[in-house]
C-alpha cells in the first residue's frame, strides 16, 4: 500500500509542477506549454505579443491530465508486480 500512495504522490505532484511551468514560466513557442495567444497586434510592420493576450487552452490541459493518468497508471502496475526480496 505504501508503493501504491508513493506512486500517487508523485504523479499528482509530477502534474501539478509540470501544470504550473506550462502556464506561468513558458512562452507559446515552447512544445509543452499550455498557453495560445489570442491576439497578436501590429504596429509598425513589429509584431508585438503582449501578454494580456495569453490565454490557456483547456484541450492541452485535458491531454496532459490524460497523460499523467496513464502515466500513473503504468507506474501503479509496474511497481505493483515488483518484489523485493528480503536476505536472511
Amino acid at each position: 500500500m505504501n508503493r501504491l500512495v508513493g506512486v500517487s504522490l508523485f504523479t499528482l505532484f509530477s502534474f501539478l509542477l509540470w501544470l504550473y511551468l506550462a502556464s506561468n514560466h513558458s512562452t507559446p513557442d515552447n512544445w509543452w506549454t499550455v498557453k495560445y495567444i489570442r491576439e497578436i497586434n501590429i504596429h509598425a510592420s513589429d509584431i508585438k505579443m503582449i501578454p494580456d493576450h495569453f490565454s490557456i487552452s483547456p484541450v492541452k490541459i485535458l491531454i496532459g491530465t490524460g497523460l499523467f493518468f496513464i502515466l500513473g497508471t503504468l507506474l501503479t502496475i509496474l511497481f505493483r508486480n515488483y518484489k523485493v526480496e528480503k536476505k536472511p
